[in-house]
């Protein structure tokens, strides 16, 4: 594969952010310098291979770039869907883009796609000096595009094929793995890059219930309260507590891992523990914590619809920059089809039963 290397420069590049949060219009302006390891646009005509998902955000983001150097902003307005249109109309949108090309130049290139969710791709942007990165919401049903700005340039990080950190189960005693697994039928995370790998665990008991009676309050559910252990030792480095605890089956959109713990236990593996109990949070960040030591209490906080823990491994502590790493326990007892065995290192999947070893 053929690639070039830009120069660091010591460029002022004119960002903008412009799109739809929460259903209100946010903007900022700042000033980037940028080092990137870019692939050129020649790369693409000799053959390199990336999937549909990927190519819908090349075509739009090249669409987009074509249309700055020629400076048809009307026919990136075109592209937006009614929302966005009406937030960001061309009266608005021309001097945002006119600022930019003043500021950063001409593009000159488009990097590969890094998709975040299954809607959500960044694309490094090479300008006349430097680059930045595109952030495009698209919609699902239609390819419109429905969020839409340019951001400072954040460097790719190495992504660990999987944990070099020996890892214990988070919990004590028997839980299901309800989502895990490396494609989209065993684990609806797939689509979310830092979470792509994740698994959500949850207490079954009886004949598969998670829950006694209708299930219509958290304490109903057998996880709820139950103790939530670090998995490794490490440096606490973000402690989120205060999400309210959600009424079952209606989950929170707004607070995707609710109160949580994210622990630092090498420069690129990082876990996260969510969906934790409203001021049950046990750590501070900036705390030591040891393999086994409690955290806080399984919850049913942020984007999630009856009290579980979320657990998933990460290449850095910035959520928004982050790629999943595959997990691996050691030493724990897997149950799969009423058969149990041990293994020495493993990487439950859906529908398995797991606990540590005794």
């Amino acid at each position: 594969m053929q690639s070039m290397i830009l120069p660091m420069t010591n460029c002022s590049s004119l960002v903008f952010i412009y799109t739809m949060k929460k259903n209100k219009l946010t903007w900022d302006i700042g000033w980037a310098s940028a080092l990137m390891f870019f692939v050129s646009s020649a790369v693409f005509a000799q053959g390199t291979t990336i999937d549909l998902h990927t190519y819908r955000f090349l075509e739009k983001a090249r669409h987009i770039g074509d249309n700055i150097n020629k400076g048809d902003f009307a026919a990136i307005e075109r592209e937006f869907d009614s929302d966005l249109q009406k937030q960001l109309p061309y009266s608005k949108l021309k001097p945002l883009l006119e600022n930019l090309v003043q500021g950063a130049g001409k593009i000159k290139h488009m990097g590969i796609p890094k998709l975040k969710w299954k809607d959500v791709g960044v694309i490094p942007v090479e300008f006349d000096s430097g680059v930045l990165d595109l952030r495009l919401d698209l919609d699902s049903a239609d390819d419109k595009i429905a969020g839409f700005y340019f951001q400072l340039h954040v460097d790719e990080l190495p992504v660990p094929d999987k944990n070099t950190t020996p890892l214990s189960l988070p919990f004590a005693g028997q839980w299901a793995v309800m989502w895990g697994g490396d494609t989209r039928e065993l684990n609806p995370h797939h689509d979310i890059l830092s979470q792509k790998l994740a698994i959500d665990f949850n207490v079954l008991q009886g004949f598969g219930k998670s829950h006694d009676s209708l299930g219509r309050r958290n304490e109903d559910y057998f996880a709820f309260g139950k103790e939530i252990l670090a998995p490794a030792s490490g440096k606490v480095v973000e402690a989120i507590e205060g999400v309210h605890d959600n009424v079952p089956f209606f989950p929170n959109q707004y607070s995707s891992l609710g109160n949580c713990v994210i622990i630092r236990h090498s420069k690129y593996e990082f876990s996260v523990l969510a969906h934790l109990k409203k001021g049950s949070v046990k750590v501070r960040s900036g705390d030591t914590v040891k393999q086994g030591q409690i955290i806080g209490l399984c919850g049913n906080s942020g984007n999630s619809s009856e009290p579980q823990l979320e657990y998933f491994l990460m290449n850095t502590d910035k959520i928004e920059n982050a790629t999943g790493i595959k997990i691996f326990f050691d030493d724990i007892m897997v149950k799969r089809k009423l058969v149990e065995k041990e293994e020495k290192l493993y990487s439950p999947v859906r529908d398995d039963v797991v606990k540590n070893e005794d």
